[in-house]
């Protein structure tokens, strides 16, 4: 019973040593990189750091290019630190700009310039751009293409490709948007196009503030054989707000005044038509996952009965990426005129056109 009794005080004996000696270890903290300064550096909420180039931060998403990953984005409530090397376009919810070299950290912005320092509460932040003469602003963009081939009794071919430019400054946003579809058919030698239209849409946004923007220039150019439209251009301006603008929701409106010029391939009215418009767009960006976005396009022109009454663009689409250069979308698209016009054969083309869309896309 003795040797019981000293074999279990000894026990305690040895697991209290034990906790002593866990409780008096540190807990172990990475340190920081020495910052050369040859990178920009970005540090993660993981603790984690990279080195590479800052590109730009808008919408809550900040682009950084690492020789070792290449191009990456981040989500902004992902980033615990920035350290710029060289200066940069700092743009502030105020309108405010500011240039030098950058630091973000302890929930602040600090700008340095000419040996000074100016801190900035971090909720401020709008943007950041390069300032070097040769990168003013960023540019990006997305190239997508889809073919479909059906051989048998019939054989046919459908085309469609789109693309996508833009430009960010502190200050604007230049886009450039395009879209082409065609659709051929073959029967006993004989070719038919089922469907042929095109559209471009260039536009020019100026930000008043974090909720307002303007668009000071709003063009688009449509054709569609369907529907009897050689060619119809609209130019306009418009006023945008931002209902939504977090990390996984975007919801921007706009509404104004546009010119519009329309010509048909044959009518039984005077062609060209012109007319005033009224146009309203919506446009919805939600991340369901990290690696799934639904995207949501509208837009209504109110015009003149001779040019269709009302015209709309509907386009739904899920984009599912592949890898940081490569995505596989899935769209469905409805283009819409209230009142066709008549062609001077009579014939009365159909309101509705729609469209079911597969298509690899690549990103630059």
């Amino acid at each position: 019973m003795l040797r019981l009794i000293l074999i279990f005080l000894a026990f305690i004996s040895f697991t209290s040593m034990g906790e002593e000696i866990v409780k008096a270890k540190p807990n172990w903290v990475p340190q920081s990189p020495t910052f050369s300064q040859k990178f920009d550096w970005l540090k993660l909420n993981s603790g984690e750091w990279l080195k590479g180039d800052i590109i730009s931060m808008y919408d809550d998403e900040l682009e950084f290019e690492s020789d070792q990953f290449d191009l990456l984005t981040f989500d902004w409530t992902d980033v615990k630190e920035l350290r710029s090397r060289f200066d940069k376009r700092i743009r502030f919810d105020s309108g405010e700009v500011k240039q030098g070299f950058l630091i973000v950290k302890d929930n602040h912005v600090v700008v340095i310039s000419d040996g000074k320092e100016q801190k900035y509460p971090l909720s401020e932040l709008l943007s950041i751009t390069s300032a070097a003469d040769d990168r003013k602003g960023f540019w990006s963009g997305k190239v997508s293409l889809g073919v479909d081939i059906q051989s048998g009794n019939t054989n046919q071919v459908d085309y469609t490709a789109s693309g996508s430019v833009k430009r960010i400054t502190p200050y604007t946003s230049l886009n450039l948007d395009y879209s082409y579809s065609y659709s051929e058919s073959t029967i006993s030698d004989t070719a038919a196009v089922i469907s042929d239209n095109s559209r471009v849409n260039l536009y020019l946004e100026w930000f008043y503030s974090y909720r307002i923007f303007f668009r000071v220039l709003d063009y688009e150019y449509f054709s569609d054989l369907q529907q009897n439209i050689d060619y119809r251009n609209t130019l306009g301006v418009s006023l945008g707000y931002h209902f939504f603008n977090t990390k996984r929701l975007k919801w921007d409106v706009t509404l104004g005044p546009s010119y519009q010029k329309t010509a048909y391939y044959t009518s039984s009215t005077e062609n060209p038509q012109n007319s005033a418009v009224l146009a309203l767009t919506s446009n919805i960006d939600y991340s369901i996952t990290s690696q799934i976005d639904f995207i949501l396009d509208y837009q209504l022109q109110f015009v003149e009965e001779n040019s269709g009454k009302r015209n709309t663009y509907f386009k739904a689409s899920f984009e599912y990426k592949i890898n940081n250069d490569f995505d596989l979308d899935l769209a469905f698209v409805l283009n819409r005129v209230a009142e066709p016009v008549i062609s001077d054969a009579g014939v009365i083309p159909k309101s509705n056109d729609y469209q079911l869309i597969t298509s690899l896309s690549y990103k630059f």
